[in-house]
């Protein structure tokens, strides 16, 4: 996901989606991210975009 940059005024108020051509990676709202980090899942590797 190198150079993806993400435009928030496009985004709406969705949490979670897939972004065009990507079959692997899945884009998550801040607020999905700590509740995952918080639930104690394992596995997700996140990176700012």
């Amino acid at each position: 996901m190198v150079g993806m940059r993400i435009d928030p005024s496009k985004v709406g108020d969705a949490e979670i989606f897939r972004p065009w051509g990507w079959q692997t990676n899945i884009i998550v709202s801040e607020r999905v991210k700590r509740a995952m980090e918080e639930s104690g899942m394992t596995g997700a590797r996140f990176t700012e975009v």
